[in-house]
């Protein structure tokens, strides 16, 4: 099993968002919502790029923007991350392998709503729900249902409450195509702990070289 995604999300200082990336991330994301403790401006989101390697992707997560927000982060970073309540007649105007659709998720019925994304290619986030919140709540996903959209789907990406202490065991048990951390790696909101990062990266990267002897790591899948 090659390494297809390994995401720290969070990121807000151009110096960790460059470490991070040295430690393995083949993903790393900024928030571009302005009710994020997080969040970071264009200018800022410019400066991370720039110091970030080519062969890790920039993610910019936003929430229920609009064209010309997409347009302008676009033009700066890799991809873009829906993590609102954007329909698939939104995300369909962008291309499949620049995008990702967050779904927070609190019960089976929850998959429906996936589907229609599913059926265009794009790969999907799931997240814990939390009443009022779009995301980076620590709030670990349960994982008898996060196995369900795994194995419903191929392309999904496993987040919420993610840390060093339970990845192993996670991955173990849900073997989703990638992972995605934040929160739970942070010494303050967008201030990481570079040796949890560093331990969070390690047990993934393990986890997903575990295939077939041989197989190349693709850092740009």
């Amino acid at each position: 099993m090659a390494v297809k995604f390994v995401k720290i999300c969070g990121i807000t200082v151009p110096e960790q968002g460059k470490a991070i990336a040295q430690l393995g991330a083949t993903h790393i994301g900024v928030i571009f919502f302005k009710k994020s403790p997080r969040h970071i401006s264009l200018e800022q989101i410019k400066k991370i790029k720039e110091v970030v390697p080519k062969d890790t992707k920039v993610v910019a997560v936003t929430v229920n923007p609009s064209e010309e927000t997409v347009e302008k982060l676009l033009n700066i970073v890799d991809m873009i991350q829906f993590h609102g309540d954007e329909k698939i007649e939104f995300v369909s105007k962008y291309p499949e392998e620049k995008i990702i659709k967050a779904f927070r998720i609190k019960s089976e019925e929850d998959i429906t709503r996936m589907k229609p994304f599913m059926e265009k290619g794009y790969k999907i986030l799931i997240d814990a729900f939390k009443e009022g919140k779009y995301g980076g709540t620590g709030k670990q996903i349960n994982p008898e249902l996060a196995k369900k959209v795994v194995n419903s789907y191929e392309k999904v990406i496993l987040s919420g409450g993610l840390s060093p202490d339970n990845i192993e065991n996670l991955l173990n048990k849900i073997k989703p195509y990638g992972v995605d951390a934040s929160s739970k790696l942070e010494i303050k909101p967008g201030i990481k702990d570079i040796q949890k990062v560093e331990e969070f990266i390690k047990s993934a990267l393990n986890f997903y070289k575990k295939g077939k002897e041989g197989e190349p790591v693709n850092k740009t899948d």
